[in-house]
């Protein structure tokens, strides 16, 4: 609770009436990128850790909160091409001019976005060719992230040559997880470390409008009474950089403690009134975070 900055003599009680209490953490933004660091928290009875975590990081779940499309990718070592088989285009009126400048557009390396400009056509050729490039580049990511871990995960270059880096807001976010090593050793070198087992999966969001792909990497881990589960967005294709979510059980009296933190980067927050839009987004998630955790438990008694 204290790594929340919750503080437990007064939060406590709250959450033994049932409450769902969250909050942003401003402390824990450690880079100019990281737009928001927040966590919730819940009171569970009479269900397992491993339960609780499933119900957290359950497709449904991510619909009726998010309205996030979440859709289980193959392995990425046994070929991937159907996993991105029904793959939607971001903006289809725009894709003219995402294919003239598409690093203007969409988070990708200058050999990605080199490819995708090579993209001819108009009309259902423009759109089934363009889908074609993007699910070669979310492939290709795929199989890097799984192969290598978080160094396999390539920087998006800007049109103006600026460079953001996933690895690097991954690593901050990690960092600030560390208070979960001692209960759960190796579970968050194994969230990035090469050729671990984790699940993988390929998501469809809207973000103020706009169509955002996702590629993300999950990893659950039971202790005993305890559990932990992670979802790493190591790529997205607008909107933000990366992510990490987090979410734990640990018994408490009768029940279990069940709290989510969330990391969320992105490079084009900046300038004039940015602290002010990540204090908008810091709330935004920690709000988001709460409303998760409550479908989890409704999800449970279900």
């Amino acid at each position: 609770m204290r790594h929340l900055g919750l503080d437990p003599g007064k939060r406590m009680a709250e959450l033994e009436k049932g409450a769902v209490v969250h909050n942003g953490v401003s402390d824990q933004e450690k880079l100019p990128t990281e737009v928001a660091a927040s966590g919730a928290m819940i009171l569970v009875r009479g269900k397992p850790g491993e339960a609780v975590i499933a119900a957290f990081l359950h497709s449904e779940t991510f619909l009726q909160v998010h309205q996030v499309k979440r859709y289980r990718a193959l392995q990425a070592d046994s070929g991937d091409g159907p996993a991105f088989a029904d793959l939607p285009v971001p903006d289809p009126g725009q894709l003219p001019e995402i294919v003239k400048a598409p690093r203007k557009y969409l988070n990708l390396s200058v050999a990605e976005g080199d490819r995708l400009a090579k993209v001819s056509g108009a009309g259902a050729e423009l759109d089934a060719r363009a889908r074609a490039a993007l699910a070669e580049i979310l492939g290709a990511r795929l199989r890097a992230y799984a192969a290598q871990g978080l160094p396999g995960v390539e920087p998006y270059v800007r049109e103006n040559g600026a460079v953001a880096d996933p690895r690097t807001d991954l690593r901050a976010a990690i960092a600030a997880l560390a208070f979960t090593r001692e209960a759960f050793p190796g579970f968050l070198d194994e969230l990035t470390a090469p050729k671990t087992l984790r699940s993988y999966f390929w998501m469809e969001r809207s973000i103020e409008s706009a169509k955002v792909l996702v590629l993300s990497a999950e990893l659950r881990r039971v202790a005993g009474t305890s559990a932990l589960g992670a979802d790493v967005h190591f790529y997205a294709s607008r909107e933000y950089d990366a992510m990490l979510t987090l979410v734990g059980v640990v018994p408490h009296e009768d029940g279990s403690l069940v709290f989510a933190v969330n990391h969320t980067f992105t490079d084009q927050v900046t300038g004039l009134g940015s602290s002010v839009r990540r204090s908008i987004a810091r709330n935004m998630v920690a709000a988001s975070l709460a409303k998760q955790l409550e479908e989890t438990r409704q999800r449970l008694s279900r």
